[in-house]
């Protein structure tokens, strides 16, 4: 144990912060199942075949895949040891929650460094991404984060829950800075330079101009996509992580705050994997019309009974719905229009 949380060793949390965390998590769990389950079911099936299956939106599935964990096992088991906690009962199984828990985060964290190793290739060295970055390679990649992030989170039995997220809290910070100080300052100047590239093209180079153009326009969205991700990210773990650093060290902190610092920070961590979601369905439109189309039926039933000439043939409905004394064929929306998700 950590020299600022040695003395509360045996103390027991108070029930205002157990109960603080597990109403948290529950509420977390309402949204992240879902939300990452939609993801998950967008990547998979792709329902209107308009969402490019690349390496990038892969790895994107297997964070969503770590994220749907998170929801669907760490919150259920963190709501059932603080329940015990906040009743007094006994918590030995909290071992089982901490290492699903820190396995997830460390998947979160490997997976957010390839992702962003993706974008450092696709940007500069397009040839060289698209001959030899494959699916399989992804595949490749995703089992080797699983079997990392199970292996190094073996350690928890051997230094304990403090300790060993003073490790990780570190670990965390130097990828963050090592993603932040280098790669995408790198990334951004390799956009600037080809953007200027692209303008100074001839006119005889249209049709090529326009070709790369077009793959510039996806890349750079990609990964401003991912931008956005890692600011979501370091808005929830570096807070966490700050308060990791405190409970390792604050030897005058009372028991109390202690245990609001081990459970906050673990609510922080566990928020990123809600957000996620929302950020992929902001960003990617793919993404955005495969969950409009899981949630559509929804919507209409929310809506109230379909009229019968929305079961009519897509045709037959826009001639229905034209105006013959203005002789133009104006289309009415026959369904509410879908907000984006998130």
């Amino acid at each position: 144990m950590g020299l600022g949380a040695s003395h509360c060793k045996g103390v027991w949390a108070p029930r205002e912060v157990s109960l603080t965390t597990l109403s948290t998590a529950a509420v977390f769990l309402i949204f992240t199942v879902p939300g990452n389950l939609l993801i998950i079911l967008s990547v998979l099936l792709d329902p209107n075949k308009n969402l490019r299956r690349t390496p990038y939106i892969l790895l994107i599935l297997n964070l969503a895949i770590t994220d749907l964990i998170v929801g669907a096992m760490v919150e259920p088991l963190s709501m059932y040891t603080h329940w015990n906690e906040a009743h007094g009962l006994s918590i030995s199984n909290s071992w089982l929650s901490q290492f699903v828990y820190f396995t997830c985060c460390t998947a979160s964290l490997l997976s957010l460094c390839i992702l962003t190793f993706d974008r450092y290739l696709a940007i500069t060295s397009p040839m060289w991404y698209r001959a030899n970055m494959t699916n399989t390679r992804v595949q490749q990649a995703s089992i080797l984060i699983w079997v990392l992030s199970f292996s190094s989170s073996g350690l928890l039995f051997v230094t304990g829950f403090v300790t060993y997220a003073f490790i990780f809290a570190t670990l965390t910070l130097l990828c963050a800075i090592f993603i932040l100080a280098f790669t995408y300052v790198r990334i951004f100047l390799v956009v600037k330079r080809k953007v200027i590239e692209l303008n100074n093209l001839h006119q005889g180079d249209a049709e090529r101009k326009k070709a790369q153009e077009r793959n510039m326009l996806w890349e750079r969205k990609l990964t401003k996509t991912h931008l956005v991700m890692l600011l979501a990210f370091l808005a929830c773990y570096a807070p966490a992580c700050i308060m990791i650093y405190l409970m390792n060290v604050c030897s005058s902190c009372s028991c109390e705050v202690i245990h609001w610092l081990r459970d906050m920070h673990f609510v922080l961590i566990t928020l990123n994997s809600l957000i996620n979601p929302f950020v992929y369905a902001l960003r990617l439109s793919g993404i955005r019309e495969a969950i409009s189309y899981f949630l559509r039926p929804c919507l209409r039933c929310r809506s109230g009974a379909v009229a019968p000439e929305h079961s009519q043939e897509p045709s037959q409905r826009v001639e229905n719905n034209t105006t013959p004394s203005a002789g133009l064929q104006v289309s009415r929306p026959l369904v509410p229009e879908l907000l984006p998700v998130g």
